[in-house]
């Protein structure tokens, strides 16, 4: 799975909750195929689903292009709709990245 669920109890009652997002310091062909999407994605900056399956192959001669978009496109889309990942522009044609924001909140909060 992409995210790790961890179990904790409180007063008896089960909550799960995801770890953030960790990206790996360096391309490890023998780690988790998600951890080798991310970190492709890492390594570009930002790009498609298929811009990072390019270079995913690029970094892992064994790997099949085809092989890297169809895991690509599965691994961001799945993170992208858990809200780890950025992602600009239409289902079809977004491209992703793992930006944070890097800008103050300009809005006002009420006193309560």
């Amino acid at each position: 799975m992409f995210i790790e669920m961890k179990k904790q109890e409180t007063n008896s009652e089960e909550y799960f909750f995801a770890q953030p997002l960790q990206v790996p310091a360096n391309y490890d062909r023998d780690d988790r195929i998600d951890r080798q999407v991310v970190f492709s994605l890492a390594d570009l900056g930002e790009g498609t689903a298929e811009e990072v399956a390019k270079h995913w192959a690029s970094l892992d001669g064994s790997l099949s292009t085809d092989f890297c978009l169809e895991q690509s496109k599965r691994i961001l889309t799945a993170l992208y709709e858990k809200g780890l990942i950025n992602g600009i522009g239409s289902e079809r044609s977004r491209r992703f990245n793992l930006a944070k924001v890097t800008r103050p909140h300009s809005g006002r909060v009420d006193d309560i």
